[in-house]
């Protein structure tokens, strides 16, 4: 049955599941919608010239593996994001790069406070413009636990999941990074602006 496809949310989460896991056009394009933009945005922000093939081989895996999924929509999301995180890795041996963004944790000084601006940081920061700031701006682990929290949408704990650190490794990295940002953005915080990604074709998502 065509159902109307709307924002994804927690309520209506496990009908879309369900629906996806029988090949519903519907509910395919409701995972799409709510996860294509993030998911583009967190492979620009690591390996800019290959997301959409990347893309393309989480949802595939995606499809392979829907059927046994198990969880809520955070759960999911943090999912769909690991799967990213390893096509990320997979592409990377494959193409035997050298490393080219090296974090130097020796950098991480914490001079002042900045918890405010920080906050304001957090709440403001969306868009693929902006994370292609926050990528050029922070070493690669501070900008990957920004993208994760703010574009992700993933709470501190499917962070550390993801990334295979502790919570309070994140915390502290998340906060090291804004300071960082507030550094950078002082006197231009108007740099920090929204460009949306409109998603286009829907994958089909089914069990099989």
């Amino acid at each position: 049955m065509q159902e109307p496809v709307g924002p994804l949310d927690e309520a209506s989460f496990s009908a879309v599941l369900t629906a996806a896991r029988d090949g519903a056009p519907w509910a395919a394009e409701a995972l799409f919608i709510d996860l294509q933009p993030r998911l583009l945005r967190f492979l620009r922000s690591a390996e800019p010239r290959a997301a959409d093939d990347l893309a393309g081989e989480v949802w595939l895996a995606i499809a392979r593996g829907i059927a046994t999924f198990v969880g809520e929509l955070p759960d999911f999301r943090g999912w769909v994001f690991s799967i990213a995180r390893r096509r990320l890795a997979d592409h990377r041996r494959t193409a035997a790069r050298r490393a080219t963004d090296p974090v130097d944790h020796s950098r991480l000084a914490d001079r002042r406070d900045g918890a405010d601006t920080a906050g304001q940081a957090l709440d403001r920061m969306s868009g693929q413009a902006a994370v292609d700031l926050i990528t050029a701006s922070l070493p690669a682990e501070q900008a990957e636990v920004l993208v994760l929290r703010i574009v992700a949408e993933l709470d501190v704990a499917r962070v550390a999941e993801v990334m295979g650190r502790s919570a309070n490794w994140v915390r502290v990295t998340q906060h090291r990074a804004l300071r960082r940002l507030e550094e950078r953005f002082e006197g231009d915080r108007e740099r920090i602006f929204q460009d949306p990604v409109i998603p286009t074709t829907a994958p089909t998502i089914c069990s099989s």
